[in-house]
């Protein structure tokens, strides 16, 4: 029975709990939990329903919000947090948005963690690999209003749309920004609450309102 209470590198990124006795202890004390991963099949139906091609071991717990009228695409390993309660760490208030119009495309690599995020895209948004994302985050590739007041709830053809480019091994807090035209280098980190405007440098931690330089990432 020794194994019930040997310390687990996995389950605990993955539950929370250091050990199967605590997990199983978590699933009697707070058995919303365990719903939330039972129904996680009928959850994946929103995406087949929306269009979203996604690859092999994608899992969705609660009910994402999908608008897909351009192309999603969702790599390998994948998960998708909506629920309030979830065996998984990084629970949220808000649920997962994937919003794509005609013109718009998102691309998500393998292991990326969405935890109640939004990524809206009139354009192209892409993700890497290995990315995790804090609760309540938001990513979107344009504007969505003209900045000239005349043009402001009208011309929806000039309003201001670039790619945004997440590369891999990234950490984005919660309730983070990031804007139109972003691109956030390779095992960077993006400090919570912080709005992200300008290029972000590999290796290093920005943070802030607008997001700033704060230090490179001793990777030692």
């Amino acid at each position: 029975m020794s194994f019930l209470f040997r310390y687990n590198e996995k389950l605990k990124f993955d539950t929370g709990n250091e050990n199967y006795y605590e997990l199983l202890k978590d699933s009697i004390l707070h058995p919303s939990k365990v719903f939330t991963v039972l129904t996680s099949p009928f959850a994946k139906m929103a995406l087949r329903l929306n269009g979203v091609k996604f690859g092999h071991g994608v899992k969705v717990y609660g009910f994402p919000r999908i608008e897909n009228r351009g192309k999603i695409t969702l790599g390998n390993n994948m998960r998708l947090n909506s629920a309030r309660c979830t065996y998984n760490s990084g629970n949220m208030e808000g649920g997962v948005l994937l919003r794509t119009s005609r013109s718009g495309s998102i691309t998500v690599g393998d292991e990326v963690y969405l935890n109640g995020t939004s990524i809206i895209s009139e354009e192209n948004v892409t993700l890497g690999n290995r990315i995790m994302i804090g609760a309540n985050t938001v990513i979107m590739d344009t504007n969505t209003h003209n900045v000239p007041y005349k043009d402001r709830l009208k011309r929806w053809d000039k309003i201001l749309r670039k790619p945004v480019v997440i590369e891999d091994d990234v950490w984005i807090g919660a309730n983070c920004f990031i804007m139109k035209g972003v691109r956030i280098g390779r095992g960077s980190i993006i400090g919570a609450g912080s709005v992200v405007v300008g290029s972000v440098d590999e290796s290093s931690i920005y943070a802030g309102n607008p997001a700033v330089f704060v230090k490179k990432i001793d990777e030692e």
